[in-house]
């Protein structure tokens, strides 16, 4: 990103600096079905770790770690979402969404669609023009983040992993999106 933050329609991009950790940390206290559902983890000091997280290493390839603050001026002049990006992951044509949290009460008003798009396929067109794909992987339990995937057009993939949740086996299964697409879905 040339500056620290990117705009496009109503939703904003700002990378998370130091000082808007608090910030970050609001938004996922306030994201409970995120936590006891998914992650199953107290969301205590996540929005230190994710600053602090360095981006995947790979051989032969740069990827470039965007930690972002999301703010709908339709919706709310604070932040309402934080979004954790991983460009050039697994590839340099893929963007990987590592996380993304709305709080619960901006949910459900079209934020999720918006973010997945429009506003962050504009970012990476503009900002990271090698990019094609948008990847995202979620677990089976996780409903609401499904219906916003397939309400924006995401494609399963045939990419999947098992994980291990509180000593529970959860299945992560990967959607992805062309960012090249101009047609956001309304």
């Amino acid at each position: 990103m040339s500056s620290a933050s990117f705009t496009y329609s109503s939703v904003t991009l700002k990378y998370v600096t130091e000082s808007d950790i608090a910030d970050v940390q609001n938004i996922l206290d306030h994201a409970a079905y995120y936590h006891t559902t998914i992650v199953q983890t107290s969301p205590a000091g996540l929005a230190e770790r994710c600053f602090h997280a360095e981006a995947p290493k790979l051989k032969d390839s740069r990827v470039f770690k965007r930690f972002l603050l999301v703010t709908d001026s339709a919706l709310s002049p604070a932040p309402v979402a934080a979004v954790d990006l991983f460009v050039g992951f697994p590839n340099y044509k893929t963007a990987s969404i590592a996380m993304c949290v709305i709080r619960e009460d901006y949910q459900r008003k079209g934020l999720g669609t918006k973010l997945l798009t429009a506003a962050l396929p504009a970012y990476l067109r503009e900002n990271h023009p090698a990019v094609e794909q948008l990847s995202v992987s979620l677990t089976e339990n996780n409903i609401p983040a499904l219906r916003c995937l397939l309400k924006a057009k995401y494609e399963q993939t045939n990419r999947w992993e098992k994980l291990n949740i509180q000593n529970k086996p959860v299945i992560a299964l990967t959607y992805k999106r062309n960012v090249r697409l101009e047609s956001p879905i309304s």
